[in-house]
């Protein structure tokens, strides 16, 4: 196909090749004697005439016979525009592509398998999320994905170049580009040279793989680029290539390629990039080969030659991932013996090594290697490294281990008595100072392992089992989390509901299939467990209802501990799903899990029920928000968050143009009004914590509503009770809304659809209107800056509260003198003001009526 569609492309673009210019059974030549249209001309030529064209056998003959000289032209013409629209007709066919439903392929297929095959395109269509509008795959489906992928790469090349070419600041100055590129030089060159100096600046990813395409170029290209290339070239091309800690295999074939071209032009690795090359090699995967090539670089490095330190280091490394952890441990020690002053961290991969192994002594190595560290380390030993021994031990089965692990890490200069070391020391009855060496696997079997790694009895709860899993469940190590609460059933201690729900919100943020399934399982086996609770004490003779608990995917291995009497589901837990099922979308659950928290008997909290009101609001259900709103706020106390999520849905109930509208939702005032009797109902530190939580986002919402319903004087009462209230002041966002709120309170009416206000907001009346209120906002900030100029002020010496106040009067001003222009003079200001703020459950003292 993609050849054919080469093959039409090709015709079209050169219609000269058409197949009857091809065909070869046509004559090439002219008919004989026939006469060449001839140079006449035609400026002499009445409106009337008309010339004619004749041929003859002989110049002699007397024969004539009327010619057209342009009809076999137009014949051409007419076949290569027939084949032509063939051609167009084809390419049609292949846009829609095969499975259309008029293509040639549908139409062969019998009637019954036709509609059978059309169904399935529409299923098919309706899940991806396509209109419908295209059957079949675009050309851009009928090319190759390699094809495609190597034209945007061409291209992309250069579009680059020739934006480089473009941007003076690429261009090298005459200086720098005699010492970095050659003077003369191929253009692949120029460009290699361009981009290894802004890799050495930078060395980001894409410029890297585009410095490695150019490099790829020249080698194929120019002649003896290679050889012209010098150590430190190669130094900065191997740099680049290796900077990567967790190379991908595309990465291992470009170094392996450059240690090919290295060596090509008769030089060799140096011994660091020797090593360097074995990391690569072995963070490949390839570790058996990283390790004959680290074995082959033992002579040079006991020559003297190379990083004698990462040499071994990378050795131990190397035979703790091939899994002979005891060949590592000798080295590390051998090493270690040599300066006690290197990193005793080196036998943290030994560690893991050992713990892997499915040997029955494997634990007691795994943890005689442990006290060895801690021993070097002593107190140097990091939270990294206690992390990351504790994560080994725990993903390896053996909690135990972990645990004590943990301890170590709380105790740390804390309790020495109770630290692994100290325990080992006095089971050996060891006096004095404990070595490294003197610490062997063969004490730690005689002594017991479960006797070192015991828990003291402080740490014997609940409370030190949360902390452990709270800073698991923060690493992201939820199914070792997992793992604790198993731990906890076997050592007798019954973890809470808030130990489990912690489990549920971070299996439920990792986000896979395998964790959501897991997260699910576990919170409607705590919500079973309650309604049975329940069912019992209210009914004890009668069997509790099952629930519709989630079914478990094939290969979803359920945690052992949901066979245990695990704890009952408090609100926390059914808060942690509805948040899962309401950021799916999925209204059934939403309502199911609505019920089970009736029959589980538990007060939904205001986080609860925000949660629900969100949901409705996602999907503009003004009157169900509403109701739903009112039957759960007569036995829940809102928060702040709630009111957000009111004046979220004010945006759509108070905008008329919209079609979501509740005659039943309050108004701007009296929502305010019912946020302000919140507000008084709380105690003085819940009011501190509001005025905290009260964001900048929160107070746009409140004066855009009012905006939208056209009320100046709550706008204005608003400003004010929000200021004294909350510590918020207006800015340039709420200048904007207070200019359009005016602007709008003539002209429009209130049903007016949006497009059509749109349209009419965009008309030279409606300009005009909002000019004319900019320039009364402009005349009033003159009067007061010559106010200030009066007092011997200026607004540049105003402090940072005085400026917000200023602003603030500024914006009263305007919205008095719209309302007085409105409603009349000042004294039917006021009055509207006293109605305004008796309705909106405020009272305050405003000194600006007189100003305006």
């Amino acid at each position: 196909m993609l050849r054919q569609v080469i093959r039409g492309a090709w015709r079209y673009r050169y219609p000269a090749c058409s197949p009857r210019c091809c065909n070869t059974t046509r004559p090439l030549l002219r008919r004989p004697f026939s006469a060449s249209a001839s140079q006449y001309d035609d400026r002499n030529l009445g409106p009337g005439d008309k010339i004619r064209f004749f041929e003859q056998d002989t110049v002699s003959s007397k024969e004539r016979v009327e010619v057209n000289p342009d009809a076999e032209d137009a014949a051409d013409r007419d076949e290569i525009k027939k084949e032509l629209d063939k051609l167009d007709d084809d390419l049609e066919i292949l846009k829609k592509g095969p499975f259309d439903a008029d293509s040639p392929f549908m139409k062969s297929l019998p009637e019954k398998d036709r509609i059978i095959a059309l169904e399935a395109f529409r299923k098919y269509d309706a899940e991806h999320g396509q209109d419908g509008s295209d059957d079949g795959p675009g050309l851009e489906q009928i090319f190759d994905q390699e094809l495609d992928d190597m034209i945007k790469e061409e291209f992309k090349d250069l579009h680059d170049e020739a934006e480089e070419n473009a941007d003076p600041k690429n261009v090298l100055s005459t200086e720098e580009e005699s010492e970095t590129t050659p003077s003369q030089g191929h253009p692949y060159e120029i460009r290699f040279y361009n981009i290894l100096e802004q890799v050495a600046n930078e060395p980001d990813t894409s410029k890297i793989q585009m410095l490695w395409r150019w490099y790829l170029r020249c080698k194929n290209s120019v002649p003896s680029f290679l050889e012209s290339l010098s150590p430190e070239i190669f130094q900065l091309l191997w740099k680049a290539q290796i900077q990567d800690q967790k190379p991908s295999a595309n990465q291992l074939n470009h170094v392996q390629a450059l240690v090919k071209d290295i060596k090509s032009v008769g030089r060799d690795l140096s011994p660091d990039e020797t090593l360097e090359f074995i990391g690569i090699v072995h963070s490949a995967g390839d570790t058996e080969r990283a390790l004959q090539m680290w074995e082959e670089q033992q002579t040079a490095i006991s020559n003297g030659e190379g990083n004698i330190d990462a040499y071994w280091n990378l050795g131990v490394r190397l035979f703790a991932a091939y899994g002979d952890p005891q060949r590592a441990q000798d080295i590390a020690f051998a090493f270690l013996s040599r300066n006690e002053g290197r990193s005793a961290r080196i036998l943290i991969p030994i560690i893991m090594a050992w713990i892997e192994q499915g040997e029955k002594d494997a634990p007691n190595k795994a943890w005689a290697s442990y006290l060895q560290l801690r021993t070097l380390l002593g107190f140097d030993m990091k939270m990294k490294d206690y992390d990351e021994i504790t994560i080994s031990f725990l993903k390896s089965g053996h909690i135990n281990l972990a645990l004590a692990v943990f301890k170590d890490m709380m105790v740390t200069g804390k309790d020495p008595s109770n630290d692994s070391t100290q325990i080992f020391q006095k089971a050996i009855g060891l006096a004095g100072n404990m070595h490294a060496m003197s610490i062997r696997a063969e004490d730690v079997n005689k002594i017991s392992l479960s006797a070192l790694t015991i828990l003291p009895r402080r740490f014997q709860n609940k409370f030190f089992y949360a902390s452990w899993m709270k800073k698991l469940i923060g690493m992201g190590e939820v199914d070792s989390a997992a793992s604790v609460v198993e731990l906890m059933f076997e050592r007798g201690i019954r973890p809470d509901a808030i130990h489990l729900n912690g489990i549920i919100g971070g299996w439920l943020r990792h986000g896979t299939t395998y964790s959501r399934d897991k997260a699910e399982r576990l919170g409607w086996a705590m919500i079973q467990h309650r309604i049975d609770t329940v069912w019992a004490r209210l009914q004890p003779f009668q069997e509790s209802p099952k629930l519709d608990m989630p079914e478990v995917s094939d290969g979803i291995e359920i945690p052992k501990f949901l066979d245990r009497g695990i704890p009952p589901a408090n609100i926390e837990t059914f808060s942690i799903l509805l948040l899962h099922y309401t950021r799916r979308g999925d209204d059934g659950m939403i309502r199911y899990l609505n019920k089970c928290l009736g029959d589980a008997q538990i007060k939904p909290n205001s986080y609860f029920m925000n949660h629900l009101l969100y949901a409705e609001l996602r999907k503009h259900n003004i009157d169900v928000l509403w109701k739903e709103f009112k039957s759960m706020a007569a036995y829940v106390r809102p928060d702040l968050e709630t009111f957000a999520c009111l004046w979220d849905c004010g945006k759509l109930q108070y905008d008329r143009s919209r079609k979501e509208w509740d005659p039943e939702f309050p108004s701007a005032r009296q929502l305010f009004s019912l946020m302000m009797q919140w507000f008084s109902t709380l105690n003085p530190q819940a009011q501190q914590s509001a005025q905290a939580e009260f964001s900048r986002e929160l107070y746009d919402q409140i004066t855009l509503c009012f905006s939208l319903s056209k009320d100046p004087c709550g706008t204005l009462v608003s400003l004010y009770a929000m200021r004294d209230l909350f510590g918020h002041f207006p800015d340039e966002q709420t200048a904007r809304m207070l200019v359009l709120q005016i602007t709008r309170l003539s002209g429009i009416p209130a049903r007016t659809p949006r497009k059509a206000r749109r349209r009419l907001f965009s008309t030279p009346g409606q300009k005009e209107k909002a000019e004319t209120v900019q320039s009364l906002l402009r005349i009033l900030e003159s009067d007061k800056a010559a106010m200030l100029q009066e007092q011997g002020l200026t607004i540049d010496q105003l402090s940072d509260e005085e400026r917000k106040q200023y602003q603030l009067e500024i914006l009263s001003d305007l919205l008095v003198s719209i309302i007085e222009r409105t409603v009349g003079g000042k004294e039917q200001v006021k009055e509207q003001l006293v109605v305004a703020m008796e309705e909106m459950g405020i009272s305050l003292d405003l000194p600006l009526l007189g100003s305006g």
